[in-house]
């Protein structure tokens, strides 16, 4: 890996964190590019290899699909789990199952990261109102805007730049030695991770058990009859909009 290589992802990694404005803020920078299916598309232009990127980066997507951070409060650190566990899985080149067993623990740390920075946030709130106090507006300027941003950038870029330049060796000795029942055994569970990611979806989703219907139609159609999963999806916006129609038109009778 070129140090280029690395030093792009691991700053494509640091405008999509959530604590960086520089793409649009949580909305578009955490929300759009802090994901892992736009973060493997970002780390496979970067590495020459588009499809594998995304390939990759949807899997790992696809175990986080229900993931929301309301006010802050992260489960896992999409954002550390799609461009780092992209990058590795790409450079030891595994599948995309083990791949997803990559990102686990690389969300994790980016967790423990996330709230350092949340805590020490604090700090620069309290010298933000002290320089308000006084009107030093230089002062308050830097402690709310440059302060937080260089230790983002510390705390973000750095340990993805290292991870990813001097850890991709370390990962290639590593999978050299994992024997193979460990990697089957790694691409059976990574497999069903994603399935956990959707049940997580379904069950924030789902209020109303009636409607599961419309998912097992969805399932049926797709892994029964191995149709296209646009027209498929058509079908259920169409579905969806009858179902609208013949509900209101019960409600406009009933009232």
């Amino acid at each position: 890996m070129e140090l280029w290589q690395a030093a792009a992802i691991a700053f494509a990694g640091y405008l999509g964190w959530i604590a960086t404005p520089w793409l649009g803020g949580q909305p578009i920078g955490w929300y759009v590019f802090g994901r892992p299916l736009i973060a493997g598309t970002i780390v496979g232009l970067i590495l020459g290899d588009l499809p594998t990127g995304m390939m990759i980066g949807a899997t790992i997507n696809a175990l986080y699909i229900g993931a929301v951070t309301p006010g802050g409060a992260m489960a896992a650190d999409l954002n550390f789990a799609g461009y780092v566990g992209t990058a590795l899985a790409m450079l030891t080149k595994v599948s995309p199952e083990v791949a997803v067993t990559l990102a686990v623990p690389l969300g994790l740390v980016g967790t423990f990261t996330w709230q350092f920075f949340a805590t020490v946030g604090v700090f620069f709130a309290h010298a933000a109102d002290r320089y308000a106090e006084k009107a030093n507006i230089p002062g308050l300027t830097f402690m709310l805007m440059g302060a937080p941003q260089i230790l983002a950038f510390i705390l973000r870029f750095v340990p993805a730049f290292l991870v990813i330049y001097y850890g991709a060796p370390i990962a290639n000795n590593l999978v050299a030695y994992i024997p193979d029942w460990l990697t089957k055994a790694l691409t059976v569970i990574g497999g069903m991770l994603p399935a956990l990611g959707m049940a997580v979806l379904l069950k924030m989703l789902n209020k109303d058990n009636r409607y599961m219907a419309f998912f097992l139609l969805g399932f049926l159609a797709v892994a029964a009859l191995e149709l296209p999963i646009l027209p498929v999806s058509v079908a259920g916006v169409a579905l969806a909009l009858i179902n609208l129609i013949y509900t209101s038109e019960t409600s406009q009778r009933e009232a």
